[in-house]
């Protein structure tokens, strides 16, 4: 059944309805259907065609690392355990 079959269906359904709280649920339903579906939209972007990782970096606000900060934190710590070791902690 294709889509338009289906709401051709759905709205003879609807028409022959004659009970009114039946109706207003129905009415609610669509209204939160369709207000969720609007709150998607906004929070869903587009994706470009072509990933550009400088563009993401500034979109991301990424900073990256200071390589002589990792190693001056990687002294401080001072760990004497082999890596074998601490990896079988994890």
């Amino acid at each position: 059944m294709t889509v338009e079959t289906k709401k051709y269906k759905l709205i003879e359904k609807i028409t022959s309805l004659q009970d009114e709280e039946v109706l207003n649920k129905l009415e609610l339903l669509l209204k939160e259907y369709s207000s969720g579906n609007a709150t998607l939209m906004e929070i869903v972007k587009p994706m470009s065609e072509e990933l550009d990782i400088e563009q993401l970096k500034l979109e991301q606000n990424y900073k990256g690392f200071n390589k002589e900060e990792v190693d001056q934190l990687i002294k401080e710590i001072n760990i004497q355990e082999p890596i074998e070791d601490l990896l079988r902690m994890s």
